[in-house]
């Protein structure tokens, strides 16, 4: 009889404590790097639900822009050379994904070999990205890749994965859409190509296609995936309003915050801001960068991440609504779930 009313009291505190939080973007503790006790409160969150399934709690009719997702900038750099400058994750494609994240942000460029055969590879400014953290490893290529997101998705059917591609090299566009395309041609049954929002119920176990670079081949809007262009926030001056607005197609417009030049704390200011603003819904796709390479001439993205991402952990969200996509550098499964736990309310 004790256990039970200690049971009932501790439920009543906790109710008690909840109710307390107001609504809107409300930080809950200080700054530094994740702690433990931060993480298994964020674990605690939706732990009701696999990491790598929780979309299934989504209904099928739901608009993917009308969902909070957790991504991930810069996806493939877990190994790259120099690690210090251009690492932007810790976590490869297939531990992303199992911790939850959908939103996988991708960057390309045309590799030939010596026999003049020609591949994608993944590479970050100058730096190309690896297999393992092996000096020894070879260069990651975009079929790996694919392969892991492939089988993720057969193991997981009720997930889909939003793969954003931008040309990041300096290629002829159009041979670099020409490979890319025959990456895609091998499973096409794997992705949705059309520059319409789609429902989650329409692309669960697929790759949604998001593209950043031009149609200079003339794919055409079944083809090209959802058009998500949009110009390089790369000042270091702060603006008054840090998102850009564009068109993806005559019905469904985008808003993007990616000041990557930004230090922390306007960095922090700039996502919290967007957070607040958000027009997420579905007509609306919202991509809200909380990666940044820092407003010195060098950047630590490592450093800089583990003091924005702790500033996201403690932040509460208003109840109900939709954050869009919430993109960040070395994210983990306690922020994913953290994100993700948003649309299980």
């Amino acid at each position: 009889m004790k256990k039970r009313t200690r049971l009932v009291a501790i439920i009543l505190i906790l109710a008690l404590v909840v109710t307390a939080v107001p609504t809107g973007i409300a930080l809950l503790g200080g700054g530094g790097g994740i702690t433990s006790e931060q993480r298994e409160r964020a674990l605690a969150e939706a732990d009701m639900l696999s990491a790598a399934a929780w979309m299934s709690a989504i209904p099928d009719d739901t608009k993917i822009s009308s969902i909070t997702i957790p991504g991930t900038h810069d996806s493939a750099t877990a190994h790259i050379t120099p690690g210090y400058f251009l690492q932007c994750q810790k976590l490869g494609f297939s531990d992303q994904l199992n911790a939850g994240f959908r939103y996988l942000d991708i960057r390309l460029a045309v590799d030939e070999a010596k026999d003049g055969s020609t591949s994608l590879k993944f590479i970050h400014s100058f730096g190309n990205c690896r297999k393992s953290g092996s000096p020894f490893s070879g260069t990651l290529h975009l079929d790996e890749v694919l392969s892991q997101v492939y089988e993720f998705l057969r193991e997981n059917p009720s997930e889909t994965v939003v793969f954003t591609v931008k040309d990041e090299g300096d290629d002829d566009p159009a041979v670099f859409e020409e490979e890319f395309f025959k990456y895609l041609d091998q499973d096409a049954d794997m992705w949705y190509t059309k520059n319409e929002v789609p429902r989650i119920g329409d692309v669960r176990g697929k790759i949604v296609l998001a593209t950043r670079f031009d149609d200079v081949n003339g794919e055409g809007e079944d083809r090209i995936g959802l058009i998500t262009h949009w110009s390089q926030q790369n000042n270091k001056d702060i603006i008054d309003d840090p998102q850009e607005v564009a068109v993806i197609n005559d019905e469904a417009q985008l808003y993007v915050q990616d000041r990557y030049k930004y230090g922390v704390s306007d960095k922090w200011t700039a996502f919290a801001q967007s957070m607040e603003e958000c027009m997420a819904g579905d007509i609306t796709l919202s991509l809200n960068f909380l990666s940044t390479s820092g407003s010195g001439s060098a950047g630590h993205p490592k450093a800089y991440a583990k003091q924005l991402n702790s500033q996201l952990l403690n932040t509460s969200f208003e109840s109900g609504r939709c954050y869009g996509v919430m993109i960040v550098d070395f994210g983990e499964e306690a922020l994913a779930r953290h994100i993700f736990a948003q649309n299980i309310q």
